[in-house]
């Protein structure tokens, strides 16, 4: 069974969030009361309608509200996108070049799905709204990788680290080249041996953080591609014989 995308996900919870608020909004507590009330005194004032008429018009009613609300695609799309941006947010990202990044994203994202939204409905519309939704995968997925490089920009203990420990290593090389003392030769070999590995763990950390990096830029740079070829292929009218002729 294929992964869920990250829209799907969030169209999940839109679509619970939307269950819940046609129950529990403002009309539909006004219809509820509206039904009590008429069924509690519209029978006595409009005799020749039966008491239980009026339950029934109240039901029809909540029905109608009900259905209206899950059916509001534009509320949906609001909803999508608020909940979007809620969990990938910018939020706790203090490295200013990747929020910059990130916003560009964003950008691209919301040009890209404005491009599907003034598509015909149609077969070429559903392909680019999947192309869409791939999208939000592409942006969480950048969102995710903004953060861990944060955390490492912005761990003091490990720019700490990265600075002193081939100091260290330096200084115990020098010392064993000098030290005659065989137990204290020893202790040194092992001293030098764990901070060799330390210094080999920091620098692939280092490696992977700059690999993810550069990832940004490449992802930043498909979002880029996506939105102009989608641009190619509402722009392709332009070249027809009926634009000529207009």
């Amino acid at each position: 069974m294929p992964e869920q995308s990250t829209r799907d996900r969030i169209e999940q919870q839109v679509g619970k969030a939307l269950l819940k608020n046609a129950f529990f909004n403002l009309p539909s507590a006004l219809m509820i009361g509206a039904t009590i009330l008429a069924t509690a005194i519209m029978p006595d004032l409009v005799p020749m309608i039966p008491w239980f008429a009026w339950p029934i018009f109240g039901f029809a009613g909540e029905a109608a509200i009900v259905a209206a609300s899950l059916t509001d695609k534009a509320g949906q799309e609001k909803l999508v996108e608020s909940l979007f941006r809620e969990k990938y947010s910018l939020n706790g990202i203090r490295d200013r070049k990747l929020r910059e990044k990130l916003k560009e994203a964003d950008e691209y994202r919301q040009r890209i799905q404005s491009v599907v939204d003034q598509q015909r409905s149609g077969v070429l519309r559903d392909r680019l709204k999947t192309t869409t939704n791939q999208v939000y995968d592409w942006i969480a997925n950048m969102v995710a990788l903004a953060r861990r490089i944060d955390e490492y920009r912005t761990d003091q203990i490990i720019r700490r680290d990265l600075t002193n420990v081939p100091k260290d290593i330096e200084r115990l090389k020098w010392r064993l080249d000098r030290e005659t003392d065989p137990r204290v030769r020893e202790q040194m070999t092992t001293t030098l041996a764990s901070n060799q590995q330390q210094l080999a763990a920091l620098r692939e950390l280092h490696g992977r953080m700059e690999r993810a990096d550069l990832q940004l830029d490449h992802s930043l740079a498909a979002l880029g591609t996506v939105y102009s070829q989608m641009l190619l292929i509402g722009s392709k009218d332009v070249d027809s014989d009926r634009a000529e002729r207009l």
